[in-house]
């Protein structure tokens, strides 16, 4: 009787593993991108922001995702280039744009160049300041609008992150426990924002010394983790290819048409309607409520 060899991911240890790399490096990410919803009142306090700049601020997250297209992008980067390429990707955006945010916030930025420079600058947005969904506009703080920027590359990378995830655990866990790692992966990852409510405000009043920079830096340092997640991820992921003696699973080449299909689905428009209705609840209520209860 001739012997089937075990792979990686048929061992239990093994793919559990790998989901506690993805799964881990998206709960770093979620705890960075609310990490500024606790100390609202603090920005507001030492860096002059209102409520109109904290929330275009936090709006532009989705920016580049929604209106330059960049998430159809990360998917057709993900069905080219694999999992592995895709997820050490995201992570180097995320932290690139969570540095981008931290240098925002810090005391070194005041009066420095760039803030001359934003201070003079992106003060209007034709078309999308029209349309009322400008990231910037007259008047909007400096250090609001390098910030955004910041978030803006940051939501690019955790918007990645979100779909390869999710394509490795269809990889890893093809024919076993795959919803339930679909659920504890987004178990873990919701964990985060409960983690950034408690941990942000304690970290910007560390020692009586009020600074909304540490926070942001307290997350940036959780991104580095969360990019070493997806390093060593990398290697796992390799290494259940060569023992399966196959290139990286990789799906069909994209092609222009595919979208005249997606787009004519009504079961694709019934599920992005009710996507819009929750996330158009949920994040305004992670921004703006937790000041309004605090």
């Amino acid at each position: 009787m001739e012997t089937v060899k075990q792979v990686l991911s048929d061992k239990p240890w093994a793919r559990w593993t790998a989901l506690g790399f993805l799964a881990f490096a998206m709960f770093c990410s979620y705890i960075f991108m609310d990490i500024l919803s606790p100390i609202k009142d603090l920005l507001q306090s030492t860096r002059g922001w209102d409520s109109t700049a904290f929330g275009t601020m936090q709006g532009s997250e989705t920016f580049l995702n929604v209106f330059i297209f960049f998430l159809i992008f990360a998917g057709i980067i993900l069905d080219k280039m694999g999992v592995r390429f895709t997820a050490v990707l995201s992570g180097a955006v995320m932290l690139v744009g969570a540095t981008i945010n931290w240098y925002a916030l810090t005391d070194a930025f005041i009066g420095s160049s760039l803030d001359v420079w934003f201070t003079n600058h992106l003060n209007h947005i034709p078309v999308f300041e029209e349309l009322g969904i400008a990231p910037f506009y007259e008047g909007m703080p400096a250090s609001a609008k390098f910030s955004a920027v910041g978030f803006m590359i940051f939501g690019c990378g955790v918007e990645m992150a979100g779909i390869t995830v999710s394509r490795g655990i269809v990889k890893w866990f093809k024919g076993k426990e795959m919803a339930l790692a679909m659920g504890s992966e987004m178990a873990l990852a919701r964990l985060g924002v409960a983690t950034c409510m408690i941990f942000s405000p304690m970290f910007a009043e560390l020692g009586g010394d009020i600074s909304v920079s540490r926070s942001v830096a307290f997350g940036v340092v959780l991104l580095m983790i969360a990019l070493i997640m997806f390093i060593v991820y990398f290697f796992m992921d390799k290494k259940l290819d060569e023992q399966t003696h196959a290139e990286e699973e990789k799906d069909d080449p994209f092609q222009l048409k595919d979208l005249g299909k997606i787009l004519t689905s009504s079961g694709f428009w019934l599920v992005a309607l009710l996507c819009v209705l929750y996330y158009s609840e949920i994040l305004p209520f992670q921004k703006y409520a937790v000041n309004m209860l605090q």
